[in-house]
């Protein structure tokens, strides 16, 4: 409760929390005068949003869905490298998973009160039914996270009065059969709702929500028929320029073509805002510092240690968190594909650092070259003194680990080259997309092939790679049925999808995250073990709870 009203005064714009963190009352304001006005309903609602922005555009989302994959190992800075390493030291003692699990049943029970009190809200009709729609979503979504995050765990539909001390698991099919009857809701609820509105759910986003949860549920035809009706029945276009998709000019979600679902974020840093007392030291403390989409540093080089450059707002900040696996930069054919040009840069140009050795180097020029490829020595000797060079096998060492993991082709999709106000501004108003126009097409590929409709597998895989093909390529693009199977599937997920936060939840859906994490990450392959399908139940948790005989730690971890 005490979380429930801290972000409903936030959103009604109170300038201090401390009396309310003490539960001092001074207005008088109980739940029920609260939420029986049109104000304190919106604000319950507003409060089953708020959530997500700890999820979406955050580093620690970063760690648990990107790290310990076939495409990123750990940078030369990464805050979370036990995720990165899959070690003994990624436990139950995890505060990264701590808080996470925390924010998530907070975030259900902001659902579940709203759901329990729009019915007797003062809100109109029409309004409350759409917002019951919404939250019916948000908590599937919510619920989506802590499913798949930690398997059966505790599954509750009743807003927490007073302290629970006690928890019971329920079977992961009791968790999808809440997802799904909450998501028809939401989409009966929502008819008619179909243009973005500040963020808020629509009915195609719902549509969209529902047709991943039925692939993840191995419901197959349903999920392709589902997805098929969002290309079919709204306005989603995809980009004929894969570039231009993560232009920040076209980073509002609600005016790309491409965003079905968002997690809205502002120029206006008042909005954004950080915790005051945040301090840096520790996750909780990061956690607190919720405002604005900070990926756009996560994948970033140390680029100012070379000659020619220095720190400046176009390049962002080196945090160096995530780099790029070599198996990630062999998938794209660079020649015929857009998408690679459009995901990672190679290049950065002088912008007035010391020189160094390059004599012929001039402020404006390149500087630094890094290439997914291998670079022929004659091209090398012809640069030498303009320029560092560097191709694939330079950055690598054999066995596909990095030489030196500051040093790495960046992941560019989350750049924030023009929108933010000093170098050290961290905070981006990049929207986080949640939901891609281009995932329903990758659905209907994956779940035609798994139900058997191979021609309409290719059909749409091919819709999806004539529009990425490079000008001129479409025919080299296409596929064929003998092309078409899981591995295939994950490889173009990984093309269209990689850097978005799907990677780990893909991996373990389709069976391939023990196989790949083994073949192709030289961080975790030696230490990951069967178990770690799933995550550690926090021991803060099992340690409150008064009946631990019927909710134990999740198999094989400490």
């Amino acid at each position: 409760k005490i979380s429930v009203f801290l972000f409903i005064f936030l959103a009604l714009g109170l300038n201090s929390c401390k009396d309310y963190l003490e539960e001092v009352n001074p207005s008088g304001l109980t739940a029920d005068s609260f939420y029986a006005t049109e104000t304190g309903m919106e604000a319950l609602v507003n409060s089953c949003y708020m959530p997500m922005r700890y999820w979406w555009g955050k580093e620690g989302a970063g760690s648990l869905t990107e790290l310990a994959t076939d495409l990123f190992l750990k940078g030369g800075d990464c805050h979370h490298p036990e995720v990165a390493d899959q070690n003994a030291s990624f436990n139950s003692q995890n505060p990264l998973l701590d808080v996470y699990w925390s924010r998530f049943y907070a975030a259900v029970n902001y659902c579940n009160t709203a759901i329990v009190r729009l019915p007797e809200s003062p809100l109109s009709a029409d309004l409350q039914k759409r917002r019951l729609g919404e939250v019916h979503f948000l908590r599937a979504l919510y619920y989506w996270l802590i499913v798949e995050t930690w398997g059966g765990v505790h599954l509750t539909t009743e807003p927490t009065v007073g302290v629970v001390t006690t928890a019971f698991r329920a079977p992961v099919t009791d968790f999808y059969a809440l997802i799904l009857s909450d998501l028809d809701i939401a989409i009966a609820n929502l008819d008619g709702q179909v243009n973005h509105d500040g963020g808020r759910v629509t009915k195609p986003a719902a549509e969209a929500f529902k047709a991943r949860m039925l692939l993840t549920n191995g419901q197959y035809a349903e999920a392709a028929t589902l997805a098929k009706k969002v290309i079919n029945d709204y306005n989603f276009k995809l980009y004929t320029d894969y570039t231009a998709l993560w232009d920040i000019n076209n980073s509002e979600g609600a005016t790309n073509s491409e965003v079905v679902f968002y997690v809205n974020y502002s120029a206006n840093n008042q909005i954004n805002t950080a915790d005051e007392n945040f301090d840096g030291n520790t996750y909780a403390n990061a956690f607190r510092k919720e405002g604005g989409n900070q990926l756009h540093l996560m994948f970033t080089p140390r680029y100012d240690f070379h000659a020619g450059m220095k720190l400046d707002i176009i390049n962002s900040i080196g945090f160096q968190r995530y780099c790029t696996t070599r198996r990630y930069l062999e998938l794209f054919n660079s020649d015929i594909d857009q998408r690679y040009e459009g995901t990672f840069k190679e290049v950065w140009f002088a912008n007035g650092g010391n020189i160094g050795t390059y004599v012929d180097m001039v402020q404006g020029d390149t500087a630094v070259f890094w290439h997914h490829k291998p670079l022929s020595p004659e091209f090398k000797a012809r640069v030498a003194t303009k320029y560092e060079a560097k191709d694939i096998n330079d950055l690598f060492n054999a066995d596909g680990s990095y030489k030196d993991n500051r040093n790495f082709i960046e992941m560019h999709k989350h750049n924030s080259t023009t929108d933010r106000a000093a170098i050290f501004e961290f905070r981006s108003k990049r929207d986080a997309f949640v939901i891609r126009i281009a995932e329903m097409y990758l659905i209907v590929a994956e779940a035609s092939m798994l139900s058997n409709n191979t021609g309409q597998a290719v059909e749409y895989m091919n819709l999806l790679r004539t529009a990425r093909a490079k000008p001129g390529h479409e025919a080299d693009m296409q596929i064929t049925a003998a092309d078409l199977d899981i591995d295939f599937i994950l490889e173009e997920r990984a093309r269209e999808l990689g850097g978005e936060l799907h990677r780990w939840f893909d991996l373990k859906r389709t069976n391939k995250l023990l196989e790949y994490v083994r073949q192709y990450n030289t961080d975790a392959k030696n230490n990951i073990q069967d178990y770690h399908v799933l995550r550690p139940i926090p021991q803060t948790q099992l340690d409150v709870i008064t009946n631990p005989g019927d909710f134990q730690q999740n198999p094989g971890w400490q």
